[in-house]
């Protein structure tokens, strides 16, 4: 025999569960939040102990500097040079800080700025930055300190004034650039890093006489690199290492933007329905230069001989904004026969692109075609004709649209001779022409409506 409870019962029963359900959830919202008042109370009582005691850190190197002679102000391998130490390694508390020192002359508008002022080493400015790693790390807070170091007298400091300016592709000033200063065979030597303020600048004065012996390398986090070069590394450099004269100013620009990827993919013939083709060598390179060599030949500031991996991939990141070119190398076993976008390749500041070449065997000679109208779109499935006018006569047609080869066709297995091409598609007028053939020789045909 089967007792039944009333229905009150019941009721009553999922009633008492669901606020034990509400008041679960209740509960695990509220420890939640305690908790994380917590551990942001840790932190916070964390980073305000390690932000004073780097605050003594930095007082106490201000303090030590202000002691001093003027003199000695300075740091080892800076302008101007001196006793102090550009970044030290400090244990307090259990904690790992870094203090970075770092002294200019500063020009002061008082009497005039340099060139006019042809002695603008006024007086020196320290600047003391103390930075911390752990749990509650310093990150882009860290403790700066700032003190100004003057001469009782008037002091005579031989050298010149360098001046930095950075900008980026469009112009504008790139504050807090990174600008490392290396002398070479001067003395004393200089080994400087600063960063330009929020005009993209940088003004060193007193430093050193010498002719082209400062490197001078300008860069910052997630942008490119720009560099002064030596006639060791680039034989008539456009931007050589930096001269210094006495009571002179010496100004020079460089520019730097952010940094972008190039995913590139190499794939088969359209014959072979354009498969991924792996380990395939090409070269790659830049349109801007750095100088040229001895033969007076541009030196690309990009040139690089490649290989995509065994899936016909290569992905290319931290590249600089530039028009890039794609080669197949001297000693090659393929030639292009499609790109997709067309060659060159325009990669702007902090872009992206995707990049795909068609090969085909190589041969010593053939002809590379590309069909477009007047609006330079390529024009899909044109025909094009190429004979030599005796025992050479064949007929080719351009790639489809989403192919790698869409408006072009590459013609293989030629001599060194004169072709003559005649292209046509449909809505179009007929297009004849001669060219000379010799080697991987290329074409562009324009199709008038």
């Amino acid at each position: 025999m089967s007792i039944r409870l009333p229905y009150h019962t019941h009721s009553l029963r999922g009633q008492m569960l669901l606020s034990i359900l509400v008041a679960m959830a209740i509960f695990a919202i509220l420890a939640h939040a305690l908790f994380t008042i917590i551990a942001s109370s840790f932190e916070l009582v964390s980073f305000n102990k390690a932000r004073v005691t780097a605050r003594h850190l930095a007082q106490e190197k201000i303090e030590l500097i202000r002691n001093l002679s003027y003199a000695d102000v300075g740091t080892v391998g800076g302008i101007p040079d001196g006793i102090l130490t550009q970044q030290e390694d400090v244990v307090r508390n259990g904690l790992n800080y870094i203090v970075k020192t770092d002294v200019l002359y500063v020009d002061d508008s008082y009497d005039n700025v340099a060139p006019t002022d042809t002695s603008p080493e006024d007086y020196k400015r320290a600047r003391v930055e103390v930075s911390w790693a752990g749990l509650a790390a310093s990150r882009k807070n860290p403790v700066v300190l700032i003190t100004d170091i003057s001469a009782f007298a008037t002091a005579v400091v031989d050298g010149g004034t360098l001046i930095i300016l950075v900008f980026d592709s469009n112009g504008d000033p790139v504050s807090q650039a990174d600008v490392t200063i290396v002398s070479s065979g001067i003395t004393p030597s200089v080994n400087l890093t600063t960063k330009t303020d929020s005009n993209g600048g940088v003004v060193i004065p007193g430093a050193t006489p010498c002719i082209e012996c400062y490197k001078i390398t300008v860069t910052k986090t997630g942008m490119s690199t720009d560099r002064t070069y030596s006639t060791s590394e680039v034989t008539n450099p456009l931007k050589p290492y930096a001269s210094i004269f006495q009571d002179d100013v010496t100004q020079i620009s460089f520019t730097i933007d952010d940094l972008g990827n190039l995913n590139i993919s190499s794939v088969d013939s359209r014959e072979n329905n354009f498969n991924p083709l792996g380990n395939v060598s090409f070269r790659l390179y830049g349109n801007k230069i750095v100088g040229t060599d001895a033969f007076a030949q541009p030196v690309y500031k990009y040139d690089q001989t490649l290989i995509t991996n065994g899936s016909g991939t290569l992905a290319l990141s931290s590249m600089e904004w530039d028009v890039y070119r794609v080669e197949m190398p001297a000693s090659t076993s393929y030639d292009i026969s499609g790109a997709s976008p067309l060659l060159p390749l325009y990669l702007t500041p902090g872009g992206s692109l995707d990049f795909t070449f068609a090969t085909d065997f190589h041969t010593d000679h053939s002809f590379f075609l590309t069909v477009k109208d007047p609006a330079q779109n390529l024009i899909a499935s044109s025909s094009a004709s190429l004979s030599d006018g005796s025992s050479y006569d064949e007929t080719k047609f351009t790639g489809d649209s989403g192919n790698p080869d869409h408006g072009q066709v590459l013609f293989s297995n030629l001599t060194e001779q004169i072709y003559n091409l005649v292209a046509t598609a449909s809505g179009f007028v007929d297009f004849t022409g001669d060219f000379d053939v010799s080697g991987y020789t290329k074409a562009d045909v324009v199709l008038a409506p």
